[in-house]
């Protein structure tokens, strides 16, 4: 029977300040956890990625060929989540863009049996505080940003998000509402460039 799997996701040093609780089928990939990872958490996607797990490594495919690690690498996108046979409170942890990285710490809480038609509600973050990270800069320097707004009281970081537009990043600006309703659109557009797009 299909499960439900439930995950806190943290940014590291940001514990307190962003995370999220996500569920997800276990007949997800590991790559469709850190797509929705990435999704939640306001990502570009458009920098590699990996998942480690019990001394293995859970990659992004674009990177597998092309690795000289001394710990062989497992293609996340056709490992399902049931086959890591996980236990409650076991720890993951994902590292997204090598260069200026943010490193999420991922809790592994509970499952439960899926409900007869709530397929397609999956995945779904049923918690979270924070409006997500910002790409191209890594944990520590969002840790400045996030502290410098918790001493101004105001955010003055505009950043951009895409496409040349500029917006303003106020880590607290998280509306999980809204998130929920464009997660599995950007989901869908995450694992399109990573699979199959250039």
């Amino acid at each position: 029977m299909t499960k439900v799997l439930t995950f806190k996701v943290v940014i590291e040093g940001l514990e307190n300040k962003i995370w999220r609780k996500i569920e997800i089928t276990d007949t997800k990939t590991v790559a469709d956890l850190a797509y929705t990872i990435l999704a939640t958490f306001d990502s570009l996607a458009y920098h590699l990625y990996d998942i480690k797990y019990k001394d293995k490594i859970y990659d992004s495919w674009i990177s597998i060929e092309d690795d000289y690690s001394d710990i062989p690498k497992i293609n996340a996108t056709i490992t399902s989540l049931s086959k890591l046979e996980l236990k409650e409170q076991d720890k993951l942890e994902m590292q997204y863009d090598f260069g200026s990285t943010t490193t999420f710490k991922i809790t592994y809480l509970e499952c439960r049996n899926l409900e007869r038609g709530a397929g397609r509600h999956y995945p779904y973050i049923i918690d979270g505080a924070g409006r997500g990270m910002i790409d191209d800069i890594s944990d520590f320097e969002l840790k400045e940003i996030v502290d410098d707004i918790d001493k101004k009281g105001y955010s003055n970081y505009n950043f951009t998000a895409g496409y040349e537009r500029k917006i303003k990043y106020d880590y607290r600006d998280f509306d999980i509402k809204s998130n929920n309703i464009l997660l599995k659109g950007i989901i869908s557009e995450i694992k399109y460039k990573y699979e199959i797009g250039e």
